[in-house]
């Protein structure tokens, strides 16, 4: 289970928008490792949901004397599902990643122990079948391969919000010398191929190969190079890498995160996955991507725990999750991407199906776009907490691409709404504390418009005799104060945004002496 404490981890902030600055990424092979930076990659951003319930020990004890992994690629082999030598090629990985882990004595071995108890337990609940065995002896040769000689891979350093700077459950990014697929490190849950961001890469390399919206400016950076081909490799693996859910295409998450436990999938992903796919088949002039694509639209006819589809909140239409196994949290720029993808593909391809998906979602995504907006900031669900400051960008970028698309005024007025607040100040009602005895607290009350930094200053004179700062989110909040001497005073309350705007409001303190017996 990953850390709940930390709420934001390095998903998707640019699965349709370009990178804002090129990631890093260490590739690995022939012996060395080297980190370079890749301007196609998306920065990752991943919220766990609140956890589920826990499951009962019946089950876990159940699961636990399940088929063996060994057991599992026989009786897959015997029904004609893989090959002798890929039951030959799989067993001689899990073998060798199991005798690698058993020699190692560093603290790194965990991590590899724990991709291959992925592995076993998938097997063990009867689902390690022959299209998701692919993805999950991939995972296992690389991290065989990874562990024994490398260190922890290091994450880019986060967007630094007020007063805290932002915390990370994910680690680096990993890739391997000849494949191109993108693999993130989960702390204590190993290498893990990300669906999101290898198909948020083959966005941007479709988009490298698109005339440019506007001529370059002098002294910009030039644009990254068309490289089709890479595109391709990266779709064909994806591909290849690709399981059968429930009826549908899916590339499904193999780590516990958040209450969920694996596989799983994400309807963010998904809708990134068919986008991806249906440029790609466009770019390439390939319709073998576009029927892959089709293929994956099953999981917004289906419901969780298996798919991702779900009834509006608003009654009309249907909402699309974010993750399959939290159907109560409505994640407002996971399902717009999803429309996004679905929008995509039904232009393209003038799929019926497809454009029932997309306008059933329109619908509850019209009612539900409101309910996210304070009146200064997002919320990154509803109900829940306000977004952060790369999660209000995403969500008013999706606002955009939506508009772009549809001209709806649902859409365009909200992603300019949105733009707006990003330069908006924090809005600071203080409307003063008069006067306290000696010996009593001062109750210091007041209103945020948004989530802030907010730092308490008290002075007598030029004395500074008080200072707490802490992040507050929007809303009434109070901080208290104890003087020491009567006296006047002067209370100051900042409050510091996301995008360090400064407001700072000032009102007078009197302090009486105490009253005598």
């Amino acid at each position: 289970m990953l850390p709940r404490l930390a709420l934001v981890a390095l998903l998707a902030l640019a699965a349709t928008a370009p990178a804002a600055r090129a990631e890093p990424v260490l590739v690995v092979g022939d012996g060395t490792a080297t980190l370079r930076d890749d301007p196609s990659l998306p920065p990752d951003t991943m919220t766990a949901p609140p956890p589920a319930e826990e499951r009962p020990c019946a089950t876990a004890a159940a699961s636990a004397a399940g088929p063996t992994v060994r057991s599992t690629l026989a009786r897959v082999e015997r029904a004609g599902a893989i090959t002798a030598e890929q039951r030959a090629a799989w067993l001689a990985t899990y073998r060798r990643a199991r005798a690698t882990a058993s020699r190692m004595r560093s603290g790194r071995s965990g991590e590899l122990r724990a991709v291959i108890n992925g592995v076993e337990s998938l097997a063990r609940r009867r689902l390690l079948t022959s299209t998701r065995m692919p993805a999950a002896f991939l995972q296992l040769q690389r991290n065989a391969e990874f562990w024994p000689t490398r260190s922890f891979p290091k994450a880019p350093q986060p967007e630094r919000k007020p007063c805290t700077g932002a915390a990370g459950l994910g680690g680096g990014r990993v890739t391997f010398k000849g494949d191109p697929v993108v693999f993130q490190w989960y702390p204590g849950q190993g290498l893990q191929i990300q669906p999101l961001a290898n198909f948020g890469k083959a966005n941007a390399l479709w988009r490298a190969c698109q005339p440019p919206e506007q001529p370059p400016q002098p002294g910009a950076e030039p644009p990254p190079p068309c490289r089709p081909e890479e595109l391709r490799a990266l779709l064909d693996r994806m591909v290849a890498l690709a399981s059968e859910r429930g009826g549908f295409t899916a590339w499904e998450y193999f780590f516990a995160f958040g209450g969920g436990t694996p596989p799983w999938i994400s309807g963010l992903a998904q809708g990134t996955a068919i986008q991806a796919l249906t440029r790609g088949s466009q770019l390439l002039t390939d319709p073998r991507y576009v029927e892959v694509a089709r293929g994956a639209l099953g999981a917004f006819e289906t419901q969780p725990p298996l798919g991702v589809r779900t009834t509006s909140a608003s009654g009309s239409g249907r909402h699309y999750l974010i993750y399959s196994f939290s159907p109560g949290l409505r994640v407002l720029n996971g399902f717009l991407q999803s429309l996004v993808g679905l929008y995509d593909f039904a232009a393209a391809t003038k799929d019926r199906r497809a454009e029932r998906l997309f306008k059933a979602g329109d619908r509850a995504a019209r009612r539900e776009i409101p309910r996210h907006d304070t009146g200064a900031w997002s919320l990154y669900a509803s109900p829940g907490a306000e977004s952060d400051l790369g999660y209000h960008r995403l969500v008013r970028d999706f606002l955009q691409s939506l508009c772009e698309r549809t001209r709806t005024g649902a859409y365009c007025r909200r992603a300019k709404t949105f733009d707006r607040y990003l330069h908006e100040r924090t809005r600071v009602g203080f409307g003063g504390i008069g006067a306290v005895r000696l010996g009593a607290d001062a109750n210091v009350r007041f209103t945020l418009s948004k989530l802030s930094c907010v730092t308490l200053r008290v002075r007598r004179g030029d004395k500074l005799v008080h200072v707490r700062k802490l992040v507050l989110p929007r809303g009434l909040r109070g901080l208290t104060y104890h003087p020491t001497r009567a006296g006047r005073y002067r209370v100051e309350v900042q409050a510091v945004d996301l995008l360090n705007h400064h407001t700072r409001v000032r009102r007078p303190l009197t302090v009486k002496p105490r009253k005598r017996p």
